[in-house]
């Protein structure tokens, strides 16, 4: 059954390319409670038996119906690509030390949790060929991620219009529009004052943390006013903390909990 549930996800998500996604959430959030939302599953979601951005949380983030995987993008020693969340391996693998001291043929070596290996970006985008699922790029801020590779990998996948790459400073956002400007981004803004200036320089998504929502209501829709669709961090925030963050207007969720996120939206689909 799940993989029946999988498939007919992934045949749905095929209709909807990435910039109805994009755009076709933002379009509809001013009428109301039945705009579309983006679910994104954080690291692949993050729960017991599939340790974090690995293949396993991928495909298990896939069955459950998450639209988008967010993934953490880091650079080795080698200049390869790997996804790993920390600048260091200690948290998440039974390695020590920072990423960029191995070269990708030791990394691949450590267990990442359960028997599981840190994937390279390569790989995750070969899982998701054909799902229809999309993948947003945390680019963390760090000399060894070798860019030009990312975009290149990117491309020669043909997946420029299936990954949204996420950047964290002006400097990236620029750099990867001047790589391919057919890439779509996301600001993973440090604070509310830098909305602005992501904005200016051609965004296509702000991400707004939750705290910041609650502190300033009006937040989200001051984006929306911009032309812009807000997608929020949501981590492991249960049922009804989800259904709070749509009823605020954001357009994309990233969660720790997909499986929940995809029945919430999937009943508010269904509700008369």
């Amino acid at each position: 059954m799940v993989i029946a549930r999988a498939r007919h996800a992934a045949a749905r998500r095929r209709l909807a390319p990435l910039a109805l996604l994009l755009w076709a959430a933002f379009a509809c959030a001013s009428e109301g409670p039945e705009w579309s939302v983006v679910n994104v599953a954080h690291r692949g979601g993050i729960a017991p038996g599939q340790p974090e951005n690995t293949l396993g949380a991928f495909r298990r983030a896939i069955a459950a119906g998450a639209d988008a995987i967010e993934i953490d993008l880091r650079g080795t020693k080698d200049g390869r690509v790997v996804v790993l969340h920390d600048e260091t391996l200690d948290r998440t693998t039974d390695g020590t030390g920072p990423v960029t001291d191995y070269a990708l043929s030791d990394l691949r070596r450590l267990d990442a949790g359960d028997g599981a290996r840190i994937p390279t970006y390569e790989e995750v985008l070969e899982l998701v060929s054909g799902t229809g699922v999309h993948l947003l790029l945390d680019i963390k801020v760090s000399p060894a991620l070798d860019k030009r590779r990312v975009v290149r990998l990117t491309e020669r996948h043909g997946a420029v219009l299936d990954v949204i790459v996420g950047v964290r400073t002006l400097d990236d956002l620029r750099e990867f529009r001047s790589l391919n400007p057919n890439l779509r981004t996301l600001g993973f803004v440090s604070s509310v004052e830098d909305v602005d200036p992501f904005l200016a320089a051609g965004v296509d998504i702000i991400r707004l943390w939750p705290e910041w929502i609650d502190a300033e209501p009006d937040a989200v829709e001051r984006v929306h006013r911009r032309g812009r669709p807000v997608w929020t961090t949501a981590g492991d925030r249960r049922r009804e903390g989800l259904e709070e963050l749509i009823a605020l207007g954001v357009n994309g969720v990233l969660t720790d909990r997909p499986d929940v996120l995809a029945t919430l939206l999937a009943e508010r689909a269904a509700a008369p």
